[in-house]
């Protein structure tokens, strides 16, 4: 039924088209052969019958092919160099046809006609489906009289190059400009009058502005939200392109940064949706800049404050704390590393975890989650997900059953995923951890430092430990005991992940944090992080740096991941705009929650009465497909410019783990639910018009292949 409707809605007047233009191409291929001096040469009525009584088997076989080739159900307003061969080439098949059954079943006709023939049908085929494109380069010719009106906030190079990419394009024109620093007030560039950015309202009513394009690679942070605040309550799109601008100018053009962007096209004319770019504006790069002239480039007071600046978001759930009028209200928390990978085993290490210690995860999780353990000296012990996930969020959830029947007394901690940023049943996982403490022996001292205070949390917990691995989920949350809290704050222990891929990145970074535990200072839990990722040196640089603290010991030979001043000052920035970038997220996933819902795909679901997402991922599963089919599908959407991924290969499957003796066979849900999974693109740098374009692929791609 949805094929039906898909036909009518799209190709059947496509069809009726093609119906009329092969008769009409040979029709007139006769008229034209037989055409002399204004009249027709008597000699056309000896082949008027073969082309005549030949036209309606000859239509079918037209249509067939036509089918076969796949002209129905194309993408025709982005018709490229690919859809041309696969018209020219079901041309060339037709008009082989053409020539055989005429010669065979009817008559020679006369070779001029042939040629005629065959070339006019490629061409009506052709301009049938490239009509679109075609009028939109005749409307980038005689003008845009339906295009909306555009803002432009930038002066300069930047500013002229976006004039002249909208000037060319068809869906806005630049009708103003805005000078975010007031030096070209009253003035015309390009012939476009320029504003002040107090004129704002005025120019948009004046204009009737139905966009903003932000090309000043100079502009204030502040301003910059306002703009999109604006925009919002004005319903007018905003697209911000300072993202791809390099700190005081560029060397190349504007046009050639948006080119490689998302919804850009290439050379064929399709769209490229990348997967995953980070949003990186123009904030975050004059904080690197600014870090790199302070002549503080590795671990610093950057990197301290954007530890402060996690605590209180992860406390409060906002990212405008003050928390440098109180600074030890916020310290001791939080700890900057290097990667998640090396925030979860060094989460591991300060717990006490080694060698003849078991850790609990789902088998459904990236290998960082497993090679942290592994890396310690414990092992691993996979449990199964529950079938199709959470009743509810639909998200790759252990069987908690599963997960309880699996504890024993080498058991020392637990550690669940939150994938792509939703919160699992903590309060669940808690009663298991305290249903079993009777069997939970926490661990000696034996006498090292480190030694000394693992044995003392594991004592302060009294069970199994619960730890985190919130690689996804910064600003994700969950109602615990009636009472929201946020990532960070519920597990005994959490990992976040800062990679260029999540919503939250420091380019290459992680951090660890805790709950309190009783009897134990985290002062003394914070410094230990400080000695374990600093080759155990009792200091680090910056305490180095005060009059005559040059002197340090190292306590312990242990390792090398710190967090750099230069990746947190990019954290920095990205932590001021961190809500404005999920809530985006979230208007994201309400389009594809609503296409998924129409064709019957199984999805995520971000938001509960009792769970709000950090919405880092979009994670779809087909009905009804094979593993092969799945990757086939996933093939069709690149195909269409569309990237798209798998959140995760189940680790028993992966030739390391299938080497340490786990196999896929015994974690049926884990399979099941991967074998049919899509990931959908989802990040802040998708516009509109790409989200369309997503959905409208997406859907021809299903319903193609129903």
């Amino acid at each position: 039924m949805d094929k039906i409707k898909r036909f009518i809605k799209y190709d059947a007047f496509i069809l009726l088209l093609d119906i009329i233009a092969v008769n009409a191409a040979y029709f007139l291929s006769l008229i034209l052969r037989f055409s002399i001096a204004n009249r027709l040469d008597p000699q056309i009525e000896d082949y008027i019958y073969t082309v005549i009584h030949f036209a309606p088997i000859y239509t079918v076989i037209c249509i067939v092919v036509f089918f076969l080739f796949k002209l129905y159900g194309g993408m025709w307003r982005y018709a490229g160099i690919g859809d041309v061969n696969r018209i020219f080439f079901a041309n060339l098949i037709t008009t082989a046809v053409h020539i055989l059954a005429t010669v065979l079943f009817y008559e020679r006709m006369p070779i001029s006609y042939y040629v005629m023939g065959a070339f006019a049908q490629m061409f009506l085929v052709a301009f049938i489906r490239f009509a679109y494109r075609f009028a939109v380069l005749e409307k980038r010719t005689i003008g845009k009289t339906k295009a909306g009106n555009a803002l432009v906030v930038g002066t300069k190079e930047n500013g002229s190059q976006m004039i002249k990419l909208l000037t060319i394009g068809v869906e806005f024109r630049p009708v103003a400009v805005l000078d975010c620093k007031d030096k070209n007030t009253g003035m015309m560039m390009d012939g476009i009058p320029v504003y002040s950015k107090e004129d704002l309202e005025f120019v948009v009513k004046k204009h009737q502005i139905k966009a903003i394009f932000i090309a000043d690679a100079g502009i204030d942070s502040s301003f910059r939200d306002y703009l999109f605040d604006f925009c919002k309550y004005k319903q007018i799109e905003c697209r911000d392109y300072t993202s791809f601008l390099t700190y005081k100018g560029n060397e190349d053009s504007l046009a050639d940064i948006i080119s490689s962007a998302p919804g850009a096209q290439t050379a064929d004319g399709k769209k490229v949706i990348p997967f995953s770019p980070p949003d990186i504006g123009e904030a975050e790069i004059q904080e690197v800049v600014e870090t790199l002239r302070s002549g503080w480039i590795t671990t610093g007071p950057r990197v301290k404050l954007l530890e402060r600046r996690l605590a209180a978001y992860i406390k409060k759930g906002k990212t405008d704390v003050d928390t440098e009028r109180n600074p030890a209200k916020y310290s001791n928390r939080l700890v900057c590393l290097s990667s998640a990978t090396a925030a979860e085993e060094l989460n591991l290490r300060v717990l006490g975890i080694g060698p003849g210690d078991e850790v609990i995860i789902p088998a459904y999780t990236y290998t960082a989650s497993a090679s942290a353990i592994i890396h310690c000296g414990a092992t691993v012990k996979f449990v199964d997900i529950q079938k199709d996930g959470d009743k509810t969020t639909h998200a790759p959830e252990m069987d908690y059953e599963a997960l309880e029947n699996a504890i024993t007394d080498k058991t020392k901690a637990i550690l669940v995923v939150d994938l792509a940023g939703i919160v699992c049943d903590f309060e669940r996982v808690f009663a298991i951890a305290e249903k079993k403490k009777d069997i939970f022996t926490p661990k000696e001292s034996d006498g090292s430092m480190l030694g000394d205070l693992s044995s003392r949390i594991q004592k302060s917990i009294g069970r199994v430990a619960v730890l985190a691995d919130d690689a996804h989920s910064l600003g994700a949350s969950r109602t615990i005991n009636g009472k929201k809290r946020y990532c960070g704050a519920i597990a005994d222990f959490t990992s976040f992940s800062f990679h260029a891929v999540k919503n939250f990145t420091t380019a290459e970074g992680g951090a660890s944090t805790w709950t309190d535990k009783e009897g134990i200072d985290n002062a003394e839990i914070y410094k230990m992080y400080q000695l374990l990722s600093l080759h155990g040196q009792s200091k680090d640089a910056l305490a180095k740096t005060k009059v005559g603290a040059w002197e340090y010991d190292i306590v312990g030979p242990w390792y090398k991941a710190n967090m750099t001043d230069i990746t947190a000052a990019i954290g920095l920035r990205q932590l001021d705009r961190y809500r404005r970038l999920l809530d985006r997220r979230v208007e994201i996933i309400a389009r594809y929650d609503e296409v998924c819902d129409r064709l019957g795909i199984k999805h995520l679901v971000h938001h509960t009465d009792y769970m709000d997402s950090s919405n880092h991922l979009y994670l779809i599963r087909i009905p009804d497909i094979t593993e092969e089919k799945r990757n086939e599908l996933i093939t069709k959407l690149a195909e269409h410019g569309v990237s798209s991924n798998v959140h995760f290969k189940p680790l028993p499957m992966m030739t390391a783990y299938k080497q340490l003796g786990w196999d896929i066979k015994d974690f049926p849900n884990t399979y099941d639910y991967y074998h049919n999974l899509i990931t959908l693109p989802l990040h802040t740098r998708l516009t509109d018009e790409d989200v369309d374009y997503i959905i409208e692929n997406l859907e021809t791609v299903i319903t193609e292949n129903k």
